[in-house]
C-alpha cells in the first residue's frame, strides 16, 4: 500500500520522468521529522547550496545533570568546554539529527533526558542544520561527509587538549545523522569511539556496495542500527556489527495503515532507542542472516539486547517484537 500511494503521488507530479543517469528524477524524501518532500534528482537546474563550513557552522550544545534543559554552547576552542558544566571523566554522548533537523528536533530532547537519567553524562547535541537544513535533500546528502569531518575534528581536539577517552564516547544519529556519525568515526585520527547507534539511517543517496560513502561496521569499536522503516526511508540491509529489525523492520505496530509514507515507523527508531537506554527488556532473537528477516522467519540461534548505552559483544542480525505504544519493550 505504501508503494502504491507513493507511486501515484509521483505520477501526479511527473515522477516517472528520468534524470540524466537513468534513475527516476523525482522522489519523495522525508526529513528528520518524517515530513515528505518531493525532490528533483536532476542535477541540471538544481538549487545552488550555500557554502557549509563545518568547523564554524556546526554548533555543539552541552547538557549535563547541572543543566538538563538549558544548553551551554561549546566551540572548537576547548576553553568553552573547560568553562562549562562538562565533567571530566564522565561519559560523552553525541546526538546527531537528520535532514532539515536542528537543535530543537524532538529526538534531542527525549534522548538527552533518558541519557541523563542513566548517568551523569556530558550530552552534546550536534546542530549541523547549516549543512542539513536545506531545501534539497541532495544538498544535505552532499554535506554528510563534511559534517562528519567537522565533528571528528572536535572530538580529536577534545582528546588532545582535554584527554577525553575514546572509550567514553558514544554517538547516536538518526536519518542522515546516522551516516554523519559514520563519517565522524571514519575521519577520527587519534582513535575510535566506543559505539555508534544509528537509528534508521537514510537509504536515499547511499549504497550497500559503497561502505566508504556511508555508515560502516568499522566506524566505531561497536556499531549498531535499529531498522524501523527499512527499504523506504531507512536503510534496508545490515551495515553495522549488530543490526536490529523490530517487527521485521518495515512497518511498526501502532502506526496504523495510514502510515503509508513511513513517518511514524521512521521515528519509532528514536523512541525505541530512547527507551532502551534505561531498559533491559528489548531482548531480540538472533537470525542466521538477513534473508530470514526478508522471509519473516527467524527461529533464533541466540539472543541480543537492542540499544542501550554501551558497546556490546554481539554481532549479526536480530529480530524482536514490540508493543504498539510506550513502553515498547516486551522483555
Amino acid at each position: 500500500m505504501k508503494v502504491l500511494i507513493a507511486l501515484f503521488a509521483l505520477f501526479i507530479v511527473g515522477g516517472f520522468s528520468k534524470s540524466l543517469n537513468g534513475d527516476f528524477r523525482w522522489k519523495l524524501i522525508p526529513d528528520t521529522t518524517g515530513r515528505l518532500h518531493m525532490e528533483d534528482f536532476n542535477p541540471i537546474g538544481a538549487e545552488i547550496a550555500p557554502v557549509f563550513n563545518p568547523l564554524v557552522d556546526i554548533q555543539y550544545l552541552l547538557f549535563t545533570r547541572q543543566n538538563p534543559t538549558t544548553p551551554q554552547r561549546l566551540t572548537m576552542d576547548m576553553n568553552t568546554v573547560r568553562n562549562s558544566n562538562y565533567v571530566v571523566g564522565n561519559g560523552v554522548r553525541f546526538i546527531i539529527h537528520g535532514w532539515q533537523g536542528s537543535a530543537s528536533t524532538a529526538m534531542n530532547t527525549f534522548i538527552t533526558r533518558d541519557l541523563l537519567v542513566r548517568a551523569d553524562h556530558n550530552v552534546i547535541v550536534v546542530d549541523w542544520s547549516a549543512g542539513g537544513d536545506t531545501t534539497l535533500y541532495n544538498n544535505a546528502r552532499q554535506n554528510v561527509g563534511a559534517a562528519g569531518g567537522g565533528i571528528s575534528r572536535f572530538i580529536d581536539t577534545m582528546h588532545a587538549e582535554l584527554l577525553v577517552s575514546f572509550e567514553n564516547i558514544n554517538i547516536i544519529g538518526h536519518n542522515l545523522g546516522g551516516h554523519v556519525a559514520g563519517f565522524t568515526g571514519k575521519q577520527l585520527t587519534r582513535g575510535r569511539v566506543n559505539a555508534i547507534f544509528a537509528n534508521d539511517p537514510s537509504l536515499d543517496g547511499f549504497n550497500a556496495g559503497q561502505p566508504t560513502q556511508r555508515l560502516h561496521v568499522t566506524d566505531a569499536v561497536y556499531t549498531e542500527t535499529i531498522h524501523t522503516d527499512a527499504g523506504n526511508q531507512g536503510f534496508d540491509q545490515p551495515i553495522t556489527l549488530a543490526s536490529f529489525y523490530p517487527n521485521w523492520g518495515t512497518s511498526q505496530p501502532g502506526c496504523g495503515i495510514i502510515d503509508w509514507n513511513g513517518n511514524c515507523a521512521h521515528e519509532r527508531s528514536n523512541l525505541f532507542y530512547s527507551e532502551s537506554i534505561n531498559s533491559i527488556l528489548f531482548v531480540a532473537r538472533q537470525c542466521s542472516g538477513y534473508l530470514q528477516i526478508q522471509n519473516q522467519n527467524c527461529p533464533g540461534i541466540g539472543t541480543g539486547m537492542m540499544g542501550g548505552d554501551a558497546a556490546k559483544s554481539i554481532s549479526g542480525v536480530f529480530f524482536l517484537e514490540t508493543n504498539n505504544n510506550s513502553p515498547f519493550a516486551r522483555g
